[in-house]
């Protein structure tokens, strides 16, 4: 009795515990104990369920952090041809030259402080012929020291030539008035200061104190202050005014005044300059003081922007200009007043590839002095060709 009993509950309880573990078992079984193992964040996450084993992507690698430095550069020059010239050693000439070549190195150490490197060399303007000789554009330290106010030391761009350049846009088609007829150097070495006046970032200011010895080195005691102040709503209208104080040796001082007026929209931009320049007699010279006045207005229409464009500027200069010969790649009469029309298509091969035939035309007014004949005009037709990377 007592081992019958005993078989029984050994029975009973073997059957019990067979039920207990079909019951546990029998889903494992089905699917398996591990059905899908997925590892992430450093864990093992184990799925029995299909439905849940949903697959774990991997995170995006970061790009790279951006370097500090960059290397750019721009080319531009012509096919000319002066049909025309006051001078005969010019008329006829005609051929091909680099006007410009620039290699620049830009460093960022922090983000308020970078420098800039830049070299030029360009052919002889004068038809004098040499080698294509590299020299320094730009060397300069530029500190952001306050919010968006910025100090920058060395050779660096002046601001009354700058700006009107950068409305302009087409500063491989001919260089902005001040610019062109040598009233001021598009570089000077010295020291700025220049940021916004106000938190909209439309009122700005420029103050430079300088060698007045454009990209070269210094010679003489004299120095420059230039300070100009701006309006500026971009794209919109912009107006800027600019005076100059150049002192110079034996008190033969220059002091130029500039306003200028733009408008720039989505498809075309407008200009409008009037500059003024008093040039002093040298203390002793029998000469007296010279004044230069020069009007200048431009119009730049896209009718598709970054493929084609048309332009048109006039430049009425009222006076003689005494220092219009020297000018590269443009030699003006120094005797007579004269008006420059620049006008020409511009056809963009690439956004950094550009190809535009223009011409360049001087006409010059009714000689000052008696008997004089008046000079024949300037006509240079030019294949301008440009490039930056």
């Amino acid at each position: 009795m007592f081992g019958k009993t005993r078989f029984g509950r050994i029975a009973v309880l073997a059957v019990m515990a067979a039920a207990f573990l079909a019951v546990i078992v029998a889903p494992s079984s089905a699917q398996g104990f591990d059905y899908k193992k997925i590892r992430t964040d450093d864990r093992t996450y184990v799925f029995n369920n299909a439905a849940n084993a949903e697959p774990v992507q991997d995170p995006p690698t970061p790009p790279p952090p951006a370097p500090p430095y960059k290397f750019s550069g721009l080319m531009f020059g012509d096919y000319y041809y002066f049909s025309q010239d006051h001078d005969p050693k010019w008329a006829g000439q005609q051929g091909l030259w680099f006007r410009r070549i620039y290699f620049t190195f830009d460093y960022t150490f922090t983000p308020k402080i970078s420098t800039k490197l830049r070299l030029e060399m360009n052919s002889n303007g004068q038809l004098a012929g040499g080698a294509r000789t590299p020299y320094v554009k730009d060397a300069y330290l530029r500190w952001t020291y306050y919010g968006r106010q910025q100090a920058t030391l060395g050779i660096q761009p002046t601001s009354g030539i700058e700006f009107v350049e950068s409305v302009w846009g087409l500063r491989h088609i001919e260089k902005t008035p001040l610019d062109l007829y040598k009233w001021d150097s598009s570089r000077d070495m010295g020291v700025s200061f220049a940021g916004p006046l106000n938190d909209a970032n439309t009122l700005k200011y420029n103050v430079e104190f300088g060698n007045e010895s454009g990209d070269n080195a210094e010679t003489d005691k004299s120095k420059a202050v230039r300070v100009s102040a701006r309006y500026e709503a971009n794209p919109g209208f912009t107006l800027e005014g600019y005076v100059s104080q150049f002192n110079r040796d034996t008190s033969a001082d220059w002091l130029t005044a500039q306003v200028f007026a733009g408008y720039r929209m989505k498809n075309a931009r407008v200009g409008f300059q009037y500059a003024y320049q008093d040039r002093h007699a040298a203390e002793g010279a029998t000469a007296t003081d010279l004044q230069q006045r020069v009007v200048s207005v431009f119009a730049v229409v896209d009718p598709k922007p970054q493929k084609f464009s048309v332009f048109a500027r006039l430049d009425r200069y009222n006076d003689p200009c005494p220092d219009c010969a020297g000018i590269d790649y443009l030699p003006i009469d120094t005797n007579e007043p004269f008006t420059l029309l620049i006008t020409g298509v511009e056809y963009y091969i690439h956004p950094s590839v550009r190809f535009s035939p223009n011409v360049e035309w001087v006409s010059y007014g009714t000689p000052q002095k008696a008997g004089v004949a008046t000079p024949k005009d300037d006509v240079v037709f030019r294949a301008t060709f440009y490039w930056t990377w």
